[in-house]
């Protein structure tokens, strides 16, 4: 475990839950790692300051960053023999986001051999973080001889995190037509969904997957949220058959970054979790409703109150989540 949020009066709780914690910058190190230190396996999340990603709201290692001890401060300490870094076990690092390639995790890790040789040679185990997605052929060669670097030259155990590689396409959020019509020239098809259920489609202009798109598509649409907030918008998709008030649109790849960030923005209610067994048959997990939504607030529901919403089969917007056999079949409209 690692953030930058540590709190002394959760780190009890957090030696009950993990094996391993790595703080987050040499500050942390100091003040937490005396209340833990012999129960758990304590690391030091090094910025190896070796960026590789373009979009600095994705860069763990741009300038300033919050994300871990700077490479050239650690640099100073060892060099300085203070006793600071006395107990570290384990070294943590993340550099990249959402990459193809493995061949930056192998600069990274011949660029912390060179500068901390001396901090290798005490740990006992490397975690190399995440931001790889392992898609289909990729080039696997270059993860082999950054983890043969380590265990070879310095004989540690190595972590990797694949994180949305492993649950990125384990889920999807599927949204109903609620209205269609022309502004200004293109056509709005809003959905019983929104951003702020995807939220990094806001936070950082990210364009989902849609099932369907097709780029040479003859109906193009305008796919927003039913919030009044104007940036609600998905984006521009293409399909080859015409959307109408009840179809089904289906948001591939949210198994991520999604339910973890929503939020009940406008009222709007969370999705139902759905879960599809592997003979096909779904499954409901949880549906949302507006106690949680007042709960949020402070607030309480009455149990009168709670008898009569449960009845009404009110449930929330997400209803329409189902298998994709069926996702794209039309509904009519809710009532």
């Amino acid at each position: 475990m690692t953030t930058p949020g540590f709190r002394t009066n959760e780190m009890d709780a957090v030696v009950e839950c993990c094996d391993f914690v790595s703080f987050n910058s040499l500050s942390q190190w100091q003040r937490l790692h005396p209340n833990v230190a012999g129960q758990i396996s304590c690391g030091l999340r090094i910025n190896p300051q070796l960026s590789f990603v373009r979009d600095k709201k994705y860069d763990p290692c741009r300038k300033h960053s919050k994300l871990g001890a700077p490479l050239d401060q650690v640099v100073s300490l060892l060099k300085g023999r203070d006793g600071t870094l006395n107990g570290v076990r384990g070294i943590h690092f993340h550099t990249n986001c959402e990459s193809e390639s493995f061949i930056p995790l192998l600069k990274t890790v011949k660029h912390i051999d060179r500068h901390l040789s001396k901090l290798l040679k005490q740990v006992e185990w490397v975690n190399l973080g995440g931001g790889y997605l392992f898609e289909d052929g990729c080039d696997l060669d270059p993860l082999f001889e950054a983890v043969a670097l380590l265990k070879d030259k310095y004989n540690v155990e190595v972590f990797i995190e694949p994180g949305t590689a492993i649950v990125g396409d384990a889920g999807t959020l599927v949204a109903s037509v609620l209205d269609i019509f022309e502004s200004d020239g293109k056509t709005i098809a809003v959905l019983d969904t929104t951003v702020n259920h995807l939220p990094e489609v806001l936070e950082f202009q990210y364009r989902p997957d849609v099932l369907n798109d097709t780029p040479g598509g003859k109906f193009e649409y305008i796919l927003a949220g039913c919030t009044c907030l104007a940036g609600d918008v998905f984006g521009e998709y293409r399909f080859e058959e015409p959307l109408s008030v009840g179809s089904r649109v289906v948001f591939l790849g949210c198994g991520a970054y999604s339910l973890v960030k929503a939020h009940m923005f406008n009222g709007v209610n969370l999705p139902t979790i759905y879960i599809q067994r592997g003979n096909g048959e779904v499954e409901v997990i949880r549906r949302f409703g507006y106690e949680d939504y007042l709960s949020r607030m402070g607030g309480n529901i009455s149990a009168a109150d709670r008898t009569r919403n449960n009845s009404s089969g009110v449930t929330g917007p997400q209803e329409s989540t189902v298998p994709y056999s069926a996702a794209m079949q039309p509904v009519p409209p809710a009532e």
